[in-house]
């Protein structure tokens, strides 16, 4: 496992300003399903036995990243939380023919440099990605380039350090034997995302977690007179 954080992850060089930190994001929040969270205070049971190598995330800070938003727009100015409320109508009406969508997660597993679950299916994933993206750009905001396929996933741990010595290496296969073991049975369960949320995510390479202010949230399938009504 390699550290996170590293200079390769960082928004902002250690020394940069600390508003570069704070990044506009879509997130998919799944703090209101008693299932989603009861399967991350599983993963965080197992994360917790390895504090030397892995960093668990907090119960309040796990999200599924859904897009990238630019610092700034269209007209070069700053994107923050009333741009995002300025966003919201467009953003709106791109998902209100998109049905809320049954979702898996699972199973558990460590990559290069975080504990993740991937999120299925895939396709139905992707498509709303490619939604966002026509709303977030209907709206003038900038957003990076776009990936061939959108990798639907969740994190359940962010890596703490490089395991580049014999026994933390050790460790770190311990640690992904464990976490591709350690919930079955259960190691996939439901989910539903039934809203997004426009949200100012901080980056925090000191306690190597993400934080983030919920700012605008955005329902499927239903367009501004429904919510207003």
């Amino acid at each position: 496992m390699r550290l996170f954080m590293n200079d390769k992850r960082l928004w902002v060089p250690e020394d940069g300003p600390g508003e570069d930190r704070v990044r506009p994001h879509v997130l998919w929040l799944p703090q209101d399903q008693p299932q989603v969270m009861a399967y991350f205070a599983r993963i965080r049971e197992i994360l917790g036995r390895y504090p030397d190598i892995i960093t668990p995330v907090a119960d309040k800070d796990i999200h599924g990243t859904l897009q990238k938003i630019n610092y700034e727009d269209s007209e070069g100015k700053r994107v923050g939380e009333q741009r995002l409320h300025r966003a919201g109508p467009a953003l709106q009406d791109a998902l209100a023919g998109q049905a809320p969508i049954d979702i898996e997660i699972g199973p558990p597993r460590a990559s290069a440099s975080a504990a993740v679950v991937d999120l299925w299916p895939e396709t139905v994933l992707h498509e709303l990605h490619l939604r966002i993206r026509d709303g977030l750009m209907a709206a003038s905001l900038t957003l990076p380039a776009p990936a061939e396929f959108f990798w639907g996933h969740a994190t359940g741990g962010y890596g703490l350090k490089d395991t580049d010595t014999p026994e933390l290496a050790e460790r770190s296969d311990l640690l992904a034997s464990e976490l591709g073991r350690g919930l079955r049975p259960g190691s996939r369960i439901p989910a539903t995302i039934s809203s997004v949320w426009l949200v100012l995510e901080r980056q925090d390479p000191v306690a190597n977690r993400y934080t983030f202010t919920r700012v605008h949230e955005i329902h499927l399938g239903r367009n501004d007179l429904e919510l207003q009504a």
